[in-house]
């Protein structure tokens, strides 16, 4: 089965392995329940400003280059009504549509964002 977690750090470019390790430790650390598995990580594959975490349980999105945290959101996964992505030029762009609001993040490889999308169309 393909791995977006492993895919997205080896995705990273150079330098910036490093950082995307530690941001997925941490959100790891920091935000998962006892009984939560972290299933899929997504980033734009230019610039990881962008981070989609999917677990057992919830979604998270995180803008790490914002000043503020209004567009970071996090949604359970019951309440998410689709997931849909867009191919480019072997990149491809997620759209999350939730109880609380859309989830955009583009420049995402396409088997990364496949990945995503199969995890939140068919959860276990």
């Amino acid at each position: 089965m393909f791995d977006s977690i492993k895919d997205t750090i080896e995705n990273a470019g150079f330098g910036r392995k490093g950082i995307i390790k530690r941001y997925i430790k941490t959100f790891s650390e920091n935000n998962l329940e006892e009984d939560e598995q972290l299933l899929g990580v997504a980033a734009p594959s230019d610039k990881p400003t962008q981070l989609l975490f999917v677990t057992s349980k919830k979604t998270c999105f995180y803008h790490m280059a914002a000043s503020d945290q209004s567009n970071d959101l996090k949604v359970a996964n019951e309440e998410i009504t689709s997931c849909d992505v867009n191919r480019a030029n072997g990149l491809a762009g997620i759209t999350i549509e939730t109880a609380k609001g859309p989830i955009n993040i583009n420049k995402v490889p396409e088997q990364t964002a496949d990945q995503i999308k199969e995890i939140l169309t068919n959860p276990s």
